[in-house]
């Protein structure tokens, strides 16, 4: 019986983790998973999801254009060395590069929301297999950067 709990608890943190990469508020969440407001808190705070939102939902060309944004700044404010200037090209030229990584990333996030939406109406869609796909989504993210130490738990 513990272990049906405990396996209810995780399927809930993963469909409360799901609902708030899709943009729901801790309070809806809280209400469409039946745990409450201050669980959902807490699991935002401790498992960092807010971060890990932002990093999945800003794409290059947002980088790009903040980086262009405070590298104007400092040219006009005169505070701009060569040597920074070489290192914020350097920057922007991997994150061309990392266009792919950057589309896969858009595209499994896209993937992610599509299946959110669609759990509603297909009863085998459930959030233990969402969890098991978003886990491989993010094996296969962190092979393509080139992170070698990602496992599967």
């Amino acid at each position: 019986m513990a272990k049906q709990k405990s396996l209810e608890q995780s399927q809930r943190k993963e469909l409360a983790r799901l609902y708030f990469l899709q943009g729901d508020t801790q309070k809806e969440i809280a209400e469409k998973v039946g745990v409450s407001r201050n669980t959902i808190n807490t699991w935002v705070r401790e498992e960092k999801w807010a971060e890990f939102k932002a990093a999945k939902s800003i794409g290059r060309k947002e980088l790009v254009a903040k980086m262009l944004n405070k590298l104007n700044e400092k040219i006009e404010a005169g505070d701009l060395s060569s040597d920074e200037m070489a290192k914020a090209a350097s920057a922007i030229e991997k994150l061309d590069k990392q266009t792919n990584v950057v589309t896969i990333i858009e595209v499994f996030s896209a993937y992610s929301n599509w299946l959110i939406a669609r759990m509603r109406l297909d009863p085998e869609l459930t959030p233990e297999l969402v969890k098991i796909m978003n886990r491989y989504q993010d094996l296969f993210i962190g092979e393509q950067i080139g992170k070698t130490s990602v496992t599967i738990n």
